[in-house]
């Protein structure tokens, strides 16, 4: 014989599950793949590192007010073993952020083959 209770102040809890340090390494692995990805083979050249950079520095300093990027030739010389003269560029990016401060990067490229020529 089956003999039925009432409930008497008795109710069921569902508690929810505890996400654990398991689900947030996951997420920062995820946020790490998606980046990778992001920037492809160019995830170490000098731009893509100071971008970065830069958007990290703009979280401390309120956000970047204005960028500016000027690229001239910096150089031109004769390389040994190539015909012809090779110039060396040069881009200077300035990032203003929105307390003031500024921050100027530098880039200097490979010599390449120009159709200027070299002064003597």
């Amino acid at each position: 014989m089956v003999k039925s209770v009432p409930m008497k102040d008795h109710s069921i809890v569902i508690k929810p599950k505890r996400r654990g340090a398991a689900s947030a390494i996951l997420l920062l692995l995820l946020l790490l793949c998606v980046g990778v990805a992001g920037l492809g083979v160019g995830l170490f050249a000098p731009v893509s590192l100071s971008f970065s950079q830069e958007h990290v520095l703009a979280l401390v300093h309120g956000g970047v007010a204005s960028s500016e990027e000027h690229t001239f030739v910096d150089a031109c010389a004769q390389v040994a073993g190539f015909a012809g003269p090779h110039a060396v560029t040069r881009t200077v990016r300035t990032t203003v952020f929105r307390d003031g401060t500024s921050l100027s990067v530098t880039f200097t490229s490979r010599p390449t083959p120009t159709i200027t020529q070299c002064q003597a």
